[in-house]
């Protein structure tokens, strides 16, 4: 395992992240609870056996979701503040099918991502734009790395250690993305409002 290589970010970019990866550990608890009661609710057998199958691996491998989200979130980051390299060492004695395993998987999981993002990101539209103005000042001309594609994306890196089954993952993604999507603007508010305190101008 590669070290992390976030800590040569600001410190104020690295409390931002720090904030968002706490959001995600406040909507997976949510998202057991709500699972169990969405359950309750269910219209069949086969749906209501998909929920509780989802609300039984996420209680239990919680924190397999957590390090995965976490890990991908800093991946995803220092990606996109990094400058652009050619491909991965390595890569080249790989089999194809082993690369285009990896590579439909990565499509799967940016098509997700974008999803999420469309989904969510209209929601928190303003929050976005000040935080944008932040982050360049911080960073410089860069896109801003925390926003809901990225987190989405991590989402996904997060759901794959929980479940080998699609069904339990595809429900995953739906209410993991539900919970964490209804937080994202007051979180973005909160890593607007920690900025302004450390004296960073927009």
């Amino acid at each position: 395992m590669k070290p992390n290589p976030v800590h040569r970010l600001p410190a104020a970019l690295e409390a931002a992240i720090q904030r968002l990866k706490l959001a995600a550990r406040a909507a997976v608890e949510r998202t057991v609870e709500s699972l169990g009661l969405a359950a309750l609710g269910a219209g069949n057998t086969f749906q209501r056996d998909s929920l509780l199958g989802a609300q039984f691996e996420l209680n239990r491998k919680s924190a397999m979701f957590i390090l995965a989200f976490n890990d991908g979130f800093d991946e995803r980051v220092t990606r996109e503040v990094s400058p652009r390299s050619g491909a991965a060492p390595g890569n080249a004695s790989a089999g194809w099918d082993a690369l285009s395993l990896v590579e439909d998987r990565e499509v799967e999981m940016q098509v997700a991502a974008e999803r999420f993002a469309l989904e969510y990101g209209h929601g928190c539209e303003w929050e976005l734009r000040e935080l944008d103005s932040y982050v360049a000042t911080l960073l410089g001309a860069l896109r801003n790395p925390l926003r809901p594609e990225t987190v989405g994306h991590a989402m996904m890196r997060g759901i794959e250690p929980v479940s080998d089954r699609a069904d339990i993952r595809k429900v995953l993604g739906a209410e993991i993305g539900r919970s964490l999507g209804g937080v994202l603007r007051g979180t973005y508010q909160d890593i607007v409002g920690d900025l302004r305190r450390a004296g960073v101008q927009a």
